[in-house]
């Protein structure tokens, strides 16, 4: 057999000689084919066991459509648990653009479908294309994502739209929403803030933060997110997590059963220190004023800020709605030359005139350039080079007349004899001034902080350092520091935070928003410690000044504001404008006067004096807070 084998390797036709040669052909064809195979099996075994999840993942997604579900915002209360922000349940028409007929393999089938929804929703095929691109391109969305077309639809318009909908196709979706909604609408606006789409630029450095590790949710192109204000702020705190309704769709996207749909996490509750009612208060009393203007009213034990008012004020409910920018609302606001959107209680600068006089005595008090007892008179003015004003002819004058009649003479006096008028005297009420938080941020829980200006000799050197001839500090710029003119800049909660700490015995609060954060079931998971620091202000001086600004309610210029149901202690100040004939109007005070609670410091914009136009503000916020006991009804 093996005989006949070898003849049949060896015929010549064949062209073989040696038989060995095909045996090793055969095992080499044998080795390559087995090699092939491990090959093939070692691929499949990769991307069936280690990629198979991954894989698997995908063939869901391609099998399972989303659509997002929008996690309730958390509320925002004031401190007695009146809601100040909520949201309230909107419907969007929205397009699945990878739903749509291809425009290459079907422009007709596509041209019908977007025909048919621009006729239901009023907008042309054109002007769909065009939000579909401008999300997909500008906003970051997938072929897969909802994109809206319209929203706020009607309830008319989603009955139109499933009546269309074997027209419409398995493209077109009304999905649920939530919208920011601000119920008392234009209360507490700045501080509030509001809330909108998130931006290109937004999510670009959202996404850089992720790659560096950062702890930050992460944004949908559709998203909204906090705009100003403590919706800003606290963005992270109330924005929850989204869910989504799934659906098993088939290969043209067209559900053919419901999934299980992944839960939403609402956001945290907010509980702000703000009280509705003196907001509400101070923003009436604003409004009454003659220009524009803002008040702050802190607490002056906590720093708690109890209102935070600017006038001209704004609806955050147009900020609300998608495409705000092109209603005529949302212009009107942008283009109004009072500016509304101006949070003037805390950005705005202005020299804070006369209020700053407590500073003033109390840099002379601590360095014992003044006493108790220290008298000038007052004749009108002071000559130094030039002759600088007092708004009065006031005589002899001690400090508590001084205060208590607002007179410049005094503080002119009291400035000049701090140090050299030069050099160590301004730069001294300057280091007292920025002891009062002067001068700096003062750390509130809102993305905008004024820091205001607190000048002094090197501040001027530097500030002028191109121009050599206005580096110097003369005389005349100490005067005008000592009452609160010339380059000394202040906002009015900056005001409100140094008047508490005249009326706290001496401690510079930091201001806070946020009493708590609420879970679902209405208990407090943190709040905002109280923080404070020394102003390093002897407690002596600092009675001296509060029984000043007490004179000034009793027989000064603060007159108007007394009242019987609560004692009051306050400063009147009227701060020269270079642009305008009429002052800036100022007073700052807080009460009550034994055991102080409140500090409040109001302006309004070129109105002439505090006394007539400020101090009112202050005194309609008190008398909220206050109320005067009803008279009994006569028998």
């Amino acid at each position: 057999m093996a005989a006949t084998s070898s003849r049949r390797l060896d015929r010549p036709e064949w062209g073989i000689a040696d038989p060995s040669l095909i045996r090793r052909r055969a095992w080499s064809a044998v080795a390559f084919l087995t090699l092939i195979f491990a090959g093939l099996a070692t691929r499949l075994w990769y991307l069936q066991v280690v990629q198979g999840q991954e894989f698997f993942s995908l063939a869901q997604a391609n099998r399972v459509r989303r659509v997002p579900l929008t996690a309730p915002r958390g509320l925002i209360l004031d401190r007695r648990g009146r809601v100040l922000a909520t949201s309230r349940t909107t419907h969007s028409i929205c397009v699945v653009p990878a739903a749509l007929p291809s425009p290459k393999r079907d422009p007709q089938g596509r041209e019908r479908v977007l025909k048919t929804l621009g006729f239901l929703i009023g907008q042309s095929p054109a002007q769909i294309e065009a939000a579909i691109a401008q999300a997909i391109k500008e906003g970051g969305a997938h072929i897969y994502d909802p994109i809206r077309i319209l929203e706020d639809a009607p309830y008319e318009l989603l009955t139109r739209i499933e009546e269309n909908k074997p027209r419409l196709g398995p493209a077109v979706l009304v999905t649920d929403d939530l919208r920011r909604f601000y119920p008392n609408g234009s209360l507490a606006a700045h501080v509030l803030g509001y809330t909108g789409r998130v931006s290109a630029r937004e999510l670009e450095a959202n996404k850089v933060q992720i790659e560096e590790g950062a702890s930050v949710r992460e944004l949908g192109f559709d998203d909204s997110i906090g705009k100003l204000g403590v919706e800003r702020s606290y963005d992270d705190v109330l924005s929850g997590q989204r869910g989504a309704k799934q659906y098993l769709v088939d290969s043209r996207l067209r559900p053919v059963s419901t999934l299980p749909s992944l839960p939403e996490t609402p956001g945290r509750t907010l509980q702000l220190t703000l009280d509705a009612a003196l907001q509400r208060a101070a923003e009436g009393a604003l409004a009454r004023a003659r220009n524009s203007g803002a008040v702050a009213v802190v607490d002056v034990n906590t720093g708690a800020v109890v209102a935070l008012a600017s006038n001209p004020t704004f609806d955050p409910n147009v900020f609300s709605q998608r495409g705000a920018q092109g209603k005529a609302s949302y212009q009107a606001l942008v283009s109004n030359p009072k500016k509304p959107m101006l949070f003037r209680a805390v950005s705005s600068r202005w020299p804070p005139g006369s209020t700053f006089k407590m500073i003033t005595a109390a840099a002379g008090l601590q360095n014992g350039a003044i006493n108790a007892s220290t008298s000038w008179v007052c004749s009108g003015g002071l000559k130094l080079g030039r002759f600088f004003k007092c708004w009065q002819t006031h005589g002899a004058t001690n400090l508590n007349r001084a205060l208590a009649l607002s007179c410049d003479v005094f503080f002119y006096q009291t400035a000049l004899h701090l140090g050299n008028p030069e050099s160590t005297g301004p730069t001294y009420l300057a280091s007292v001034a920025r002891r009062f938080g002067l001068g700096q941020k003062t750390g509130i829980d809102l993305p905008i902080d004024g820091a205001g200006l607190i000048p002094d000799p090197a501040w001027r050197r530097e500030f002028n350092r191109a121009r050599p001839a206005l580096q110097h500090w003369f005389p005349g710029n100490t005067l005008n520091m000592g009452i609160g003119q010339g380059d000394v800049l202040t906002t009015p909660l900056q005001m409100a935070l140094a008047t508490a700490a005249v009326a706290n015995g001496g401690w510079k609060l930091k201001p806070h928003l946020l009493q708590s954060v609420l879970d679902e079931n209405g208990r407090a998971l943190e709040g905002a410690p109280t923080q404070r620091e020394s102003i390093g202000i002897d407690p002596r001086n600092l009675q001296l000044i509060r029984e000043g600004m007490r004179a000034v309610v009793l027989k000064g210029t603060g007159k108007p504001i007394a009242m019987p149901q609560v004692t009051v202690a306050g400063k009147t100040g009227s701060a020269e404008d270079v642009h305008n004939a009429l002052p800036h109007a100022w007073f700052v005070c807080f009460a009550p006067y034994e055991k102080p609670k409140y500090a409040i410091a109001a302006i309004v914009e070129n109105a002439g004096h505090g006394s007539e136009n400020a101090l009112p503000v202050c005194k309609a916020i008190l008398e909220a807070a206050y109320p005067a006991p009803k008279k009994a009804a006569a028998r």
